[in-house]
């Protein structure tokens, strides 16, 4: 297990998506691929963003259903190869083979799409640990970016298309209502943002989406948003504002809740909030938007929880709070950190 592992360490983008158990994994609800996946992002935590790249790319590139036969793509590939350079990707195709690589490029050739096209068209932004950042769409919708984060666009968006926003991370959105009156909805109308699994639509609205480890939670502040769940499943979900969605795409599982709207954007005004919080949520946030490992030295302390405000513009400011809000010693050496009665 551990070799075959191994083989993802220096995986790029482009080797994730040529990548047939990977394909697999994202397009079907395996248990046990989810279960292998997880131990690849446990062993090399620094793929994860190579991995939702490659992943979002996969489920969102469509092609043709139908390939030509094996003796079209001999074909095709022996009158492509002398005038098209292309490079393979430099982890293992397995059994895709160059006539694969032909077909694909055929489907480029009549109108499918291959990596380089999607994102060469793409707006990518991401964040750093412990930055923010404001960012203006080219409907002049409003994006707040939390630490640790990445959105994708295109970079033109033409009114004829729906405005659609892939998220890794959180983000909190304030989308520009375009459609007036009661005439049915245009395609350029139509706001969209795909988050792990779950897609929130919307018209015009504030709201939060937090999409990390597998799992989106979903806050509406203000307008409603509809989710569209990539398992079919599930049935759409229509929200109200004050409502929050919980969704695990490993477990497929859906949890509405009631929630103050103002506790999730209290990050967006560089606050952490806390509201009988878990030590547990509280190390993976450190993780997540300061790029800090704990390590907690009695086990009893586990069984804390914490309530209250931090300012969130600096990570030793945080420490400091924690400290006090969890009454424990915090030892901090570089990234990591040693929770101590």
């Amino acid at each position: 297990m551990k070799s075959i592992i191994s083989t993802y360490k220096n995986y790029s983008v482009t080797d994730f998506t040529w990548d047939e158990d990977f394909i697999h994994y994202c397009k079907n609800n395996d248990e046990a691929d989810l279960a292998f996946w997880l131990k690849v992002l446990e062993a090399y935590p620094e793929q994860e963003k190579n991995m939702a790249d490659a992943k979002d790319f996969i489920l969102h590139v469509k092609t043709k259903d139908e390939l030509p036969s094996q003796a079209q793509l001999q074909n095709i590939w022996q009158s492509i190869q002398p005038v098209l350079p292309v490079q393979a990707p430099t982890g293992k195709l397995r059994s895709l083979g160059w006539l694969r690589v032909a077909a694909v490029l055929l489907l480029m050739a009549t109108g499918g799409m291959i990596a380089y096209t999607i994102f060469s068209r793409k707006e990518t932004i991401t964040t750093q640990y412990a930055e923010t950042r404001q960012v203006e769409l080219p409907d002049h919708s409003r994006i707040t970016l939390n630490a640790n984060s990445t959105i994708a666009y295109n970079k033109k968006w033409v009114g004829t298309e729906p405005r659609e926003v892939w998220l890794t991370g959180e983000a909190y959105f304030e989308v520009n209502h375009l459609h007036t009156g009661n005439a049915p909805v245009k395609p350029g109308e139509r706001f969209i943002v795909h988050a792990n699994g779950v897609d929130v639509e919307v018209l015009g609205t504030s709201f939060n989406v937090h999409n990390r480890h597998d799992a989106a939670r979903i806050t509406l502040t203000s307008g409603s948003i509809e989710l569209k769940f990539a398992d079919k499943k599930l049935a759409n979900i229509l929200m109200k504002p004050g409502e929050m969605i919980n969704y695990s795409k490993g477990l497929q599982n859906v949890e509405k809740k009631a929630v103050n709207p103002l506790l999730a954007k209290a990050w967006k005004e560089h606050r952490l909030v806390f509201d009988n919080t878990s030590l547990k949520e509280v190390i993976q946030l450190l993780k997540d938007n300061y790029g800090m490992e704990a390590n907690v030295a009695n086990p009893e302390l586990w069984n804390k929880k914490i309530s209250g405000t931090i300012s969130s513009d600096n990570p030793d400011i945080v420490i400091k709070g924690l400290s006090a809000l969890l009454d424990i010693n915090i030892e901090k050496t570089d990234k990591t950190l040693l929770l101590n009665k």
